[in-house]
């Protein structure tokens, strides 16, 4: 099995305090686990199932292992060729329409290899009849939230199931709308399952602290920390709030090129603490740094009720900016040249 928390910070904070995911938290993030393939969570579940004692974990894990296997096996069926399987790029371009879902998937690899780029294939229904222009719904909202949706609509043009591929031809993700009796009995907007599970897990961060997004690099700085997450939690508890995964975040802040510090929600189990690496003869990386530190101190004196030089945070974003609007070396050399062989390298 895989490691469960991306996070080596986190990873290292939870031994030291003693603290363990119960086996219906771990499902639950094995099945979100950021970055691994389809076929890692399947395996993965299915051994966690072996091993738990929880049985009502094992009959969850077993129902979603037995929805995923026949949802898929239905995907790449289309004796009656009633449907068109259609390689995209990930930019929604159409590349190629196939009969068979193998052929498909050969041309895709194909293609990936060939433009270095990703590739989804989608399951697309033959609108041949007025009676196939009525569909069932793909887009359903949360009813724990208030939002009731018509099981069917009129055709939109949304495929039936999607698989969205990595440059090895191997499935990173899968949805699937045909097999609608199947789906509810793994309806992940039941509270009681594990697939987005809400996990109340300690946070043992702290405002103003640089940290990473390990599933894309970006760099961040926190402005709540640990004290700011335990409120959180008790305001769950006391208001009886519907959460469910999505919820388990922290915000933090980016800074963008254009000197501004933009929000997001991340949750702590992908963040490692971590300044923005030291690149040599990099100004635009430097000024980051030193964007990043000055915000730090700023957010990590504010938690305590302190302020601390607010001059540098906008010192230094707008030093960000500033990098980030030079021109490269390549437009200097086309604006300032005189003769052609000035742009001949």
């Amino acid at each position: 099995m895989f490691e469960i928390v991306p996070s080596q910070w986190m990873k290292k904070c939870f031994e030291e305090i003693d603290f363990a995911f119960t086996d219906f938290q771990k499902a639950t993030l094995i099945w979100n686990a950021p970055g691994r393939l389809r076929q890692e969570i399947l395996d993965a579940l299915e051994e966690l199932s072996e091993e738990t004692r929880d049985e009502t974990l094992r009959r969850q894990i077993n129902e979603r292992l037995d929805y995923e296997k026949k949802a898929f096996e239905i995907f790449i069926h289309n004796q009656t060729g009633k449907y068109v399987y259609v390689v995209e790029d990930m930019k929604y371009e159409s590349c190629g329409f196939f009969i068979g879902y193998d052929r498909a998937l050969k041309y895709a690899k194909k293609y990936m290899q060939t433009y270095e780029l990703k590739c989804r294939i989608n399951k697309q229904l033959i609108v041949a009849t007025d009676a196939d222009e009525i569909v069932r719904n793909p887009w359903r909202g949360n009813p724990n939230l208030g939002f009731e949706t018509e099981e069917y609509c009129v055709y939109d043009g949304t495929a039936v199931a999607s698989v969205t591929l990595n440059m090895s031809g191997e499935i990173e993700q899968f949805s699937s709308y045909e097999l609608p009796e199947e789906e509810k009995i793994v309806d992940s907007y039941q509270m009681e399952r594990f697939e987005y599970h809400f996990i109340k897990m300690p946070c043992p961060l702290q405002a103003g602290t640089p940290v990473k997004d390990i599933r894309n690099g970006s760099y961040y700085v926190l402005e709540e920390g640990e004290a700011d997450w335990n409120r959180y939690l008790d305001r769950i508890n006391e208001k009886k709030w519907y959460v469910d995964f999505s919820d388990i975040q922290m915000i933090c802040y980016k800074l963008t090129e254009s000197g501004i510090w933009s929000h997001v929600h991340i949750n702590p189990l992908y963040l490692e603490v971590e300044f923005p690496t030291y690149i040599e003869d990099d100004p635009k990386r430097q000024a980051l740094r030193y964007a990043t530190e000055a915000l730090g101190d700023y957010l990590s004196h504010k938690s305590n009720g302190k302020e601390f030089c607010p001059d540098l945070v906008l010192k230094y974003a707008r030093k960000y900016a500033e990098v980030c609007r030079e021109k490269s070396l390549s437009e200097k050399m086309l604006e300032e040249a005189k003769k052609p062989e000035d742009i001949m390298l």
